[in-house]
């Protein structure tokens, strides 16, 4: 491939990652915002397998709950405890990209779906600074994602999300639980 290919590849990467931000900045609630995450994504690049995984904790009980009563999120959401996430996905990690030998992240995948998965994304979500879990992508093919590619992108659209999340679950809205602890 020689440069011109490889920008007009590089920008139509960028435009569909605009896109898919662009939409989140419409979305009036948590599910909404990972249903238009984990549909767009999906769609614009043809990903088989997207899910979240959350870290289970007081402060995301009510970003759980409404996560769990979505139709689209309920089998694509994986709750997790803390020691199992972090020893997948260490704090303050940029996204994460993994082939080969996949078994460490098997605990992020949901309890109710079976994905085959020989590559994939891992980009961690925070809330309000905190990370609460990760978005995934995972793909049969193990050339999709691999350990050194570029990772600009994904890492953009996750804090994008992780914005758009903290400002539509204020930190005195995310749990009473969270309160009293």
């Amino acid at each position: 491939m020689n440069d011109p290919d490889i920008l007009k590849i590089n920008e139509g990467t960028a435009r569909k990652f605009r896109k898919i931000e662009e939409d989140l900045a419409v979305c009036r609630t948590a599910a909404e915002l990972f249903e238009s995450l984990l549909t767009g994504i999906g769609e614009e690049f043809a990903i088989p397998f997207v899910w979240l995984s959350v870290i289970r904790r007081p402060e995301a009980a009510g970003l759980l709950k409404d996560l769990e009563e979505s139709k689209i999120l309920r089998d694509r959401l994986n709750i997790i405890d803390e020691e199992a996430f972090l020893a997948v996905v260490p704090k303050a990690s940029p996204p994460l990209l993994a082939n080969g030998d996949l078994r460490p992240f098997f605990r992020l995948l949901p309890v109710n779906r079976k994905y085959f998965i020989r590559s994939l994304a891992v980009s961690p979500l925070a809330l309000h600074g905190r990370l609460i879990g990760s978005l995934n992508h995972g793909d049969a093919s193990p050339d999709r994602y691999q350990p050194g590619m570029d990772t600009t992108l994904l890492s953009r659209l996750a804090g994008k999300v992780s914005e758009h999340l903290s400002r539509l679950l204020p930190p005195e809205q995310e749990s009473i639980a969270g309160k009293e602890g």
